[in-house]
């Protein structure tokens, strides 16, 4: 590795495999002097990389590829404000028990942590709660180095229009470098999971988020039943937790379904055989361990936020046309709810919003989302998730967000030369020519 922090030429995949690049450097930056110097020297596209969780080509580049990970953790916190400067490219999972030591917590968290919080924030990641929004409404100020090597610092207070941009922005105005987050004093979960048939998923879901601190499901396709979590607020002492097994689980609905092959009558009684002796958890622990959970099966995902009164009407119609057409599908579906914020690229911007996560194994096809899933979602006025598959571009993404041009526009002001684009991300910003 150079002085600068660059490493020789080499090869980059996103975690499932779908996406993958030829940076002609990888840039690990050690402190603001490095980062400058990789930002500033670079040719071709600039892109900034945490987890690689995204399935679309965010970050992929045949330019310069800049990991933030190495530029610490937390680097100053406010106890009284309850707020915290951390570094925008350390991942969740770390930052999560270092603020443990301050006594703060994110309020809320997805479902895995192993995403940088910059990938996080710039596209809108979010966990589930009616009244909880995503992790970019957090944010209450943010470090930003443009093209030319200028650290911004912006809030609400300071060049406002660059903030509303920046919190979610896909990496498109600079490098987010620091974020200051608004904290809550670090918190206990009680968690519940239980498993019952569709019909009850989708008729106490609305009541359920109402009630629920955090709540979601996943149904099971071609079974009929599934699994419902949900998370309150508590004081009482952690309770031991028994080892975690969604990983095994995928894997059995794998071998069911590669068993049952076409016998999906077959396939419906053995899993619901298993349901019924499934056993739910009762568990007591800190947030940031429960909110979170492993995932190393690999999948490809798709993922709309819909409008509420529309959301479950159209999962019902998903699970509809995968158990019609797509004998093949087992990865479980995920539904959640958000509430809302202000953000002008955010899915959420006009209130809140269900949430339907589609998957595939790693290995199969996934055609089926654009052929047979995106229709569906779209049609009840959903939004993608901007970090996961879907096929939309400026013109369809205009109409969807009204502050869409406006963030084109503070995004030509910071980058005029077009240094943090790609091919793919000028499809969606509308952008011509090679700049």
């Amino acid at each position: 590795m150079g002085a600068d922090g660059h490493d020789k030429k080499k090869g980059w995949s996103n975690w499932s495999g779908n996406q993958t690049a030829e940076p002609q450097h990888i840039a690990r930056p050690r402190d603001m002097d490095d980062l400058k110097a990789a930002i500033t020297r670079a040719a071709g596209p600039v892109r900034v990389v945490g987890a690689g969780h995204s399935f679309t080509p965010l970050a992929a580049t045949d330019g310069t590829l800049i990991k933030l990970d190495g530029m610490g953790l937390v680097h100053s916190v406010d106890q009284t404000a309850k707020r915290a400067w951390v570094n925008a490219g350390a991942r969740l999972k770390y930052l999560s028990p270092e603020l443990e030591r301050y006594g703060l917590a994110f309020r809320n968290l997805g479902d895995i942590n192993e995403q940088s919080l910059a990938g996080a924030i710039s596209t809108a990641t979010h966990g589930t709660g009616a009244g909880l929004s995503c992790l970019s409404a957090e944010v209450t100020a943010l470090k930003l180095m443009t093209a030319s090597g200028e650290l911004l610092t912006i809030s609400r207070e300071r060049d406002s229009d660059a903030f509303d941009a920046a919190r979610v922005s896909l990496g498109a105005l600079g490098v987010i470098v620091e974020a200051e987050v608004q904290l809550v004093d670090s918190y206990r979960l009680h968690r519940l999971t239980w498993a019952e048939p569709l019909d009850a998923l989708i008729g106490h879901a609305q009541s359920r988020w109402k009630t629920r601190r955090n709540y979601e499901f996943f149904y099971i396709p071609f079974s009929g039943y599934g699994i419902s979590i949900a998370h309150e607020e508590t004081k009482n002492k952690p309770t031991p937790r028994p080892p975690q097994d969604d990983d095994e689980a995928v894997l059995g609905l794998k071998r069911a379904r590669d068993y049952a092959e076409d016998d999906v009558a077959g396939r419906r009684e053995f899993l619901k055989a298993a349901f019924e002796s499934f056993e739910g958890e009762d568990v007591i622990g800190n947030s940031w361990q429960l909110l979170a959970s492993q995932r190393n099966v690999r999948f490809n995902e798709m993922e709309y936020h819909l409008p509420v009164k529309k959301g479950l009407s159209a999962l019902s119609d998903v699970i509809a046309i995968i158990e019609k057409k797509h004998p093949d599908v087992f990865f479980p579906i995920e539904v959640r709810r958000t509430g809302g914020d202000d953000i002008w690229l955010s899915p959420f911007n006009d209130g809140g919003r269900i949430s339907i996560a589609v998957h595939a194994y790693h290995e199969d096809s996934y055609d089926f989302f654009f052929s047979d899933i995106e229709p569906i979602l779209r049609k009840a006025g959903g939004r993608p998730h901007w970090g996961k598959l879907h096929s939309l571009d400026y013109r369809s993404l205009s109409d969807l967000y009204p502050e869409f041009v406006t963030f084109s526009k503070v995004r030509n002001r910071l980058d005029p030369e077009g240094r943090f684009l790609t091919p793919y991300l000028k499809t969606l910003f509308g952008v011509k020519g090679t700049r």
